[in-house]
């Protein structure tokens, strides 16, 4: 959803942003590798229960996250690695950060939503590895309103705005796991039936 609507509204200015880095000399893989190392330390300011500075940590990271792909296409080094390797490092940044959810919940003895936070980990790494999955057996997966910009958006967002923590968890929580479950039905529906033969004794 995000990628949709807003992504291309900012996308000029990242690329200006992109062209800037690139003279500098900073490589894509730099910029992953510092988002990944940042959301650690968003995971880490969560955990010890300063949800305000979290996000702010979290939304400097997410900055990288949106600049290394243009600075790969200014650069002419877009790559199938390059893109596997973001992907990959997304979901360590995914468990860092509601990793240290689950850890302060944990600390503060708050058993509701530790589980909360932990089924959002959980439907955070199924509904990357459904898409995955599917676009490795069917070929594409084009389903989904919750991906990570929108799990990033609602937790920054209950992380500024104290009050709105709750909702923005059952919102995380319904929200990844639902997705996953639109990627089941799609990949469900759009599988091709076994033939006859499959069934069929030796």
């Amino acid at each position: 959803m995000f990628r949709k609507s807003v992504y291309p509204k900012i996308e000029p200015r990242l690329n200006e942003i992109a062209k800037k880095l690139h003279t500098r000399g900073i490589t894509p893989h730099q910029l992953t590798l510092a988002g990944l190392a940042l959301s650690f330390l968003a995971g880490c300011v969560y955990a010890t229960g300063l949800f305000f500075m979290g996000a702010v940590v979290l939304l400097i990271a997410c900055l990288g996250d949106m600049l290394d792909g243009p600075l790969a296409r200014v650069g002419k080094t877009a790559s199938t690695f390059g893109a596997f390797f973001d992907s990959t490092l997304d979901r360590y940044s995914d468990f860092f950060v509601f990793g240290g959810l689950v850890l302060f919940f944990a600390r503060q003895n708050q058993g509701l939503w530790l589980l909360v936070s932990l089924g959002i980990l959980a439907g955070s790494f199924i509904t990357s590895y459904a898409k995955a999955r599917a676009e490795a057996l069917i070929g594409r997966c084009p389903v989904g309103v919750f991906e990570r910009s929108e799990r990033i958006g609602f937790l920054v967002l209950g992380s500024l705005v104290w009050p709105l923590m709750p909702l923005c968890l059952w919102i995380l929580l319904i929200g990844t796991n639902g997705t996953a479950i639109q990627r089941i039905l799609y990949v469900w529906k759009e599988s091709p039936s076994p033939s006859p033969s499959e069934f069929s004794a030796e």
